[in-house]
């Protein structure tokens, strides 16, 4: 990092690494080397996403030793190191007294007639919610955290498409390399909570503790779990749940 970069990223590539992983582009916030970037970065965002960015980190600069053949003993000794040692840090303060304070807040009985969105979309939405209650009770928290973050992607994304001018319009609506607005199929799951926070359809408890659902897609497939060195808890399950649970209150209660 002494010549300002960061493993193998392009300024591109490392924007759409840090944004994915912590939910903003670096660029927009700091300024200089890529290297410069995230040394501020760590400096001074929250613990926990210094960590999760970490992790991650840690796993692509594997990834890359084990794909060029370049993995020392010694290189695998201190990578193994330091995820145990930052992975320790993430688990204990993954269950923070905010965490905990939003995991105890009771939506009540959520109205899905009010969720502006079409009947039959409303009926699936019902059905899913039955099912996740099920799987919460088999503490099966993989299957958990895929039905809270690909429901609260199609509720947002219907939300969006009815809203396009408004949700086009935003800050952070998510632009390409020619800086045009992408196209709705082109959003992530964190660019439609991002974008519904500023126009305001969503409450700050659904874009603070969206980490728990953000990346659902990303693991799928095994091998991608396995890259991520991700292991499902139920802790994570119950947030992730919650995080739907405010959405849901959220777009009830701003429905049009």
């Amino acid at each position: 990092m002494r010549s300002g970069y960061v493993m193998d990223f392009t300024n591109a590539t490392f924007a759409d690494f840090v944004k994915t992983s912590i939910g903003f582009d670096p660029y927009e916030r700091y300024s200089g080397s890529k290297a410069q970037i995230l040394r501020q970065v760590w400096d001074c965002e929250p613990v926990e996403s210094v960590q999760r960015l970490t992790l991650e980190l840690l796993d692509r600069c594997e990834t890359l030793l084990l794909s060029n053949d370049g993995m020392t003993p010694g290189d695998q000794k201190l990578l193994e190191q330091a995820k145990a040692e930052v992975a320790a840090l993430a688990i204990r303060s993954e269950e923070s007294a905010a965490d905990l304070q939003f995991l105890q807040k009771d939506f009540g009985s959520l109205d899905l007639t009010r969720v502006s969105v079409p009947v039959g979309f409303q009926e699936v939405v019902r059905q899913r919610l039955d099912e996740i209650d099920r799987c919460l009770r088999a503490e099966a928290p993989l299957a958990v955290i895929f039905l809270c973050g690909s429901t609260l992607e199609g509720l947002l994304f219907e939300v969006a498409t009815k809203n396009a001018e408004r949700f086009n319009k935003c800050r952070s609506a998510p632009k390409g390399r020619d800086v045009t607005v992408k196209s709705f199929g082109q959003w992530t799951l964190n660019d439609l909570i991002v974008t519904a926070r500023e126009i305001g359809i969503v409450g700050e408890d659904v874009a603070k503790h969206a980490h728990a659902v953000r990346d659902f897609r990303n693991y799928i497939h095994p091998r991608q779990q396995i890259s991520e060195n991700f292991s499902p808890r139920m802790f994570t399950a119950r947030m992730a749940h919650q995080v739907l649970s405010a959405a849901l209150s959220d777009l009830a209660s701003r429905a049009d």
